[in-house]
């Protein structure tokens, strides 16, 4: 697969991602009434997850590898919103 596609739309899923999680977080924090100090690593876990994803796939190259760990970062990501 090119690394221009990886490119596009790993770039694209990151923005989407790292975009909602924040938004995600804020609406937390703003309506919420009490400390959660545990939601702040909500972002942060996303982008590192998105980082190394997007790392291995540029390293790795194939179709294969690049479904795969589609796959497993979009699972993640739904673990991380449904938790």
């Amino acid at each position: 697969m090119s690394t221009k596609t990886i490119h596009i739309i790993n770039i694209l899923l990151g923005i989407i991602s790292i975009g909602f999680s924040l938004f995600f977080t804020w609406g937390i924090l703003a309506f919420s009434s009490g400390e959660l100090e545990g939601v702040y690593v909500f972002p942060i876990s996303v982008m590192v997850v998105w980082l190394i994803t997007y790392l291995l796939q540029i390293k790795l190259k194939t179709v294969k590898s690049f479904v795969i760990l589609l796959f497993i970062e979009l699972i993640l990501f739904y673990l991380f919103l449904t938790h």
